[in-house]
C-alpha cells in the first residue's frame, strides 16, 4: 500500500493546486482515452430481419418503434426485453444469425387466431424469442457482465476526470472541471436537482438532455411547453420542478442502481419460510465457529509519509516521534465524525501538496516535509476550521484503513450517548394489502 501511495502522490503531482474533493483516489493510472460509454453504435441499430434502422440513443422510443416493428411486420416477439442489458447489441448479433439462417431454428412457434393489427384470422404463425435458447440465454448472460463492466469503467472515470471544463446551465461565468462539481453546483446555487454525483453516470449525455430541454423550453419534470425563457423559469420555481421526471424511463440509465445484476426470485414454500424467519435460526449440523479462518492482515498507512503498521497504536507512536503529531491529543475533544473529517483533510493537503496549518502550496512532497519540520506545523489549526467541511466526510483514499480504527475508538462513546440522551421512537408502519395481487400468489393459484 506505501508504493502504491507514493506512485500515487507521482502521477498525480500536477494537481496540486485542485483543492476540490471529488471522491476516493484509486491508486490508479490515468488513461488518455476516454471510456467508451456504449458497447455498439446505438444511432443506427438495424432490424433483425430488414433494412430498418433505429435511434436507441434518444428519448424518442426508439426502442419501442423496433419491437413493434419486429411484431408488426415480421411476427417476432423478444421475450423478457426489459431484462436485456443491452438490445442493440443483442439486435446486431441477431441480425447476423438471422442472415444466414432460418428463425425457426432459434425461435419457438406460435399459433394465433388474430392478425398483428388484431383482426381475426386462424392459425397465424408468430416467432418467440427467449432465453430458453441455449445461446439466447448464453447472449444475455455475457451482455449483462459487459455492460455492467463498461458502466463502472464510465463511472469511476467521471467521478476522477478532471477535463470536464463545461459551463452552468443558467450562470455564463461558471465553469467546471469535474462532473460532481458540475452537478453539486447546479443544486447548491439553482437548487436543480439530477441526484446525488456519486450515483449518476453517462453524465454528459444527460447534461445534453437537459441543456437540449431548456433551449426548446420544456420543464425538466412535467415535460411542457412554455412561449419563453422567463415563463419556463418561472413555472420551475413555483411549482418546485426542478428537477428530472421520475416516470420518464429514458432517464433510468443514468442511475447507477439500475445496472445491478437482477436474479429472478425463487419460490420458497411456506414451511421453510417459517424456519428461515427465526431471528435465532441456525444450523445445527454446522459446528464451524470461524476459527479456523485467517483473513489477510491489513496495514495502516501513516498520515504524513508512506510508512505502514499493521497495529495502529505502533503507527500512531510512529506519527509521533516521526513528524511530532500526536494524533489522539488532536482529537481528544473531537466526535467521531469531526475525527473522520480530520483523517481526510491531511490525507487530502498531504496528497494535493498543501501545509495543514497555513495552507501553503509546497511543489513537491520534499519540499512539504521540509515546511511542515521547519515551521512546526505537524500540527492542525483548530480555529481556523479548514479542516470542519463536509467534503472531508468523503474518504480521500478508498480501503483507509485509518478510518477503520476510528470506529473502534468511539464505540463506547457513541453507545454510551445513546443511552444517555436518545430515545429511538419507531413510526408506525400502515400497510396495505393489494386484493389483486393476493388472488395471484402462488399459495392461492390454482390450475
Amino acid at each position: 500500500m506505501s508504493t502504491q501511495l507514493s506512485n500515487a502522490n507521482d502521477d498525480e503531482g500536477g494537481e496540486a493546486s485542485k483543492s476540490t474533493i471529488i471522491g476516493p483516489l484509486n491508486f490508479t493510472k490515468d488513461s488518455s482515452t476516454d471510456p467508451p460509454t456504449s458497447l455498439v453504435d446505438e444511432r443506427t441499430v438495424p432490424c433483425m430481419f430488414c433494412s430498418n434502422t433505429y435511434d436507441f440513443h434518444t428519448p424518442d422510443n426508439g426502442t419501442d418503434q423496433c419491437l413493434a416493428h419486429l411484431y408488426l411486420v415480421h411476427r417476432l416477439v423478444v421475450a423478457d426485453v426489459k431484462e436485456i442489458a443491452c438490445l442493440p447489441s443483442y439486435c446486431y448479433y441477431w441480425k447476423e444469425k438471422f442472415t444466414h439462417e432460418p428463425v425457426e431454428k432459434y425461435c419457438s412457434s406460435m399459433l394465433l387466431n388474430q392478425l398483428p393489427d388484431g383482426t381475426s384470422s386462424p392459425n397465424e404463425k408468430y416467432f418467440l424469442l427467449s432465453d430458453v435458447e441455449p445461446l439466447d440465454y448464453e447472449l444475455r448472460q455475457r451482455l449483462r457482465r459487459e455492460k455492467l463492466e463498461l458502466v463502472l469503467t464510465r463511472h469511476q472515470f467521471e467521478r476522477t476526470d478532471r477535463n470536464f471544463n463545461r459551463g452552468c446551465l443558467y450562470c455564463r461565468d461558471y465553469r467546471a472541471e469535474t462532473r460532481p462539481e458540475f452537478v453539486s453546483h447546479l443544486y447548491t446555487k439553482h437548487f436543480l436537482l439530477l441526484g446525488k454525483p456519486e450515483h449518476l453516470v453517462f453524465v454528459d449525455e444527460l447534461i445534453e438532455i437537459l441543456q437540449d430541454k431548456l433551449n426548446r423550453l420544456i420543464c425538466l419534470f412535467c415535460e411542457k411547453l412554455f412561449k419563453d425563457r422567463p415563463t419556463l423559469k418561472e413555472h420551475m420555481r413555483k411549482k418546485g420542478h426542478k428537477r428530472i421526471n421520475p416516470d420518464n424511463h429514458y432517464y433510468d440509465r443514468f442511475f447507477l442502481v439500475n445496472y445491478r445484476l437482477k436474479q429472478k426470485p425463487e419460490y420458497v414454500p411456506i414451511a421453510k419460510r417459517k424456519d428461515e424467519s427465526r431471528v435465532f435460526a441456525s444450523d445445527s449440523d454446522s459446528d464451524s465457529d470461524w476459527s479456523d479462518w485467517n483473513g489477510e492482515e491489513q496495514t495502516t498507512t501513516c498520515l504524513f509519509c508512506t510508512h505502514a503498521e499493521a497495529n495502529v497504536d505502533t503507527l500512531k507512536r510512529h506519527m509521533v516521534a516521526k513528524h511530532t503529531f500526536d494524533f489522539d491529543q488532536t482529537v481528544a475533544d473531537m466526535s467521531f465524525y469531526q475525527r473522520v473529517k480530520v483523517v481526510n483533510f491531511i490525507r487530502r493537503q498531504m496528497h494535493i501538496r498543501k501545509c495543514i496549518a497555513c495552507g501553503e502550496q509546497c511543489p513537491d512532497y520534499e519540499s512539504l516535509c521540509k515546511h511542515l519540520a521547519e515551521l512546526d506545523h505537524f500540527r492542525l489549526d483548530k480555529e481556523a476550521g479548514a479542516w470542519d467541511q463536509p467534503e472531508y466526510f468523503f474518504p480521500t483514499y478508498e480501503d483507509d484503513q485509518f478510518l477503520c480504527h476510528l470506529e473502534e475508538v468511539d464505540n463506547e462513546r457513541d453507545e454510551l450517548s445513546q443511552e444517555e440522551g436518545s430515545i429511538v421512537i419507531s413510526e408506525s408502519v400502515t400497510a396495505s394489502i393489494n386484493l389483486d395481487a393476493e388472488s395471484l400468489s402462488l399459495e392461492n393459484f390454482k390450475l
